[in-house]
């Protein structure tokens, strides 16, 4: 009877668990490692796995950086992503010592929180800039960190022990993920990084770590795609850093990738005006007394976060133009949504729709 009972425990939690399935790339058929799986609340839930797999209730939607995002409503062994079409914005002509570029970027937000008794699902779109020198320039460095010129951001909080379900919309103390981790990388000399010569045929490229793929690359004939582990050389593919307890909290990463698509050119260089997109994952457990107050939880918070950034303008300046422009503190763009970037899932958009409705009513 025992064992009876067991079996049925088990087959009810592998129910409710969701079955697996593998995620993979419409055109080769490969796995496509930490892509992300969002409920039909639009939270995220999982991140697949190195093998492409993952495990949910359904149904969910499955984003990953340079493919269209895929809903998946019934069980099925695999899931096929389409690849998406890349595709530069308008570039200004660059003039004589007109020797800056300025990046404006559309970035995206997925965070999600889950402790105690509370789901916190936030939703962000972002309009920022960058400054990167195209040369070695005297008294002028850049600017690799983003510089938010616009925003609008949506939390929604479930409560389970309360049963209660509610909608702020900008609210600010809401902490972003996205602003702190979104850098790119500006070189002071200008001289930026080239592909290996290995990766330039087209097809996908793996670089190994101490305890799995530190590096997939990605290489069509039109652009090369890299996605980098950031846990790859860590035991058991887990990392709590130390300076995390300085700030009041410990952090167990367990998930935290960056991946960045270019276009192709003669020198396959990966400089910031090739840029097509970039995305970050992130899962991890959170605990401390910091956390215990931003979130007002006393149970351990699981964190996941994923983030978007598609170029859509850029500019060259000169470095007194660039200057001027850093000193601008009430810098400004319109929201601009890149052609690139993907459709919201359904649970995301009914929860922007939701959040115009409130503040038209505030209005």
């Amino acid at each position: 009877m025992c064992k009876i009972f067991l079996f049925v425990a088990f087959a009810a939690f592998a129910l409710s668990a969701g079955a697996r399935t593998v995620v993979v790339d419409g055109s080769d058929r490969s796995p496509l490692i930490a892509a992300s799986v969002f409920d039909a609340g639009g939270t995220i839930v999982s991140l697949t796995d190195t093998c492409g797999a993952f495990s949910a209730r359904l149904p969910v939607t499955v984003r990953c950086m340079g493919y269209e995002a895929a809903t998946l409503d019934h069980e099925a062994d695999t899931l096929a992503l389409e690849p998406a079409s890349y595709g530069l914005p308008e570039m200004t002509v660059s003039l004589a010592d007109r020797d800056v570029l300025r990046l404006i970027c559309y970035v995206r937000e997925y965070t999600g929180y889950l402790g105690g008794n509370d789901t916190t699902t936030m939703f962000g779109e972002y309009m920022v800039d960058y400054m990167f020198p195209v040369k070695k320039l005297k008294g002028f460095k850049g600017r690799g960190r983003p510089r938010v010129l616009s925003q609008r951001r949506v939390v929604r909080i479930l409560d389970s022990h309360a049963g209660s379900d509610s909608i702020i919309v900008n609210p600010d103390d809401t902490y972003s993920w996205a602003m702190l981790l979104s850098s790119l990388q500006a070189e002071s000399d200008g001289e930026y990084d080239s592909f290996p010569d290995s990766v330039l045929t087209v097809g996908e490229h793996v670089v190994s770590g101490r305890y799995g793929p530190r590096v997939v690359f990605r290489t069509t004939a039109e652009s090369i795609s890299c996605s980098a582990d950031g846990l790859a050389d860590h035991k058991d593919h887990r990392w709590t850093p130390w300076f995390t307890k300085l700030l009041g909290m410990t952090m167990e990463f367990a998930e935290l990738r960056i991946s960045q698509a270019f276009a192709r050119d003669v020198s396959g260089s990966m400089r910031p005006e090739n840029l097509l997109m970039s995305t970050l994952s992130i899962e991890a457990v959170g605990r401390g007394k910091l956390l215990r107050k931003a979130l007002d939880s006393k149970s351990p918070v699981d964190i996941k976060v994923y983030t978007e950034i598609y170029p859509v303008d850029r500019e060259y300046l000169t470095v007194a133009e660039a200057k001027e422009c850093e000193k601008d503190k009430a810098a400004t763009w319109p929201m601009t949504e890149s052609s690139a970037a993907p459709s919201l899932d359904a649970a995301t958009a009914r929860l922007v729709e939701q959040a115009r409705e409130i503040q038209q009513n505030k209005q």
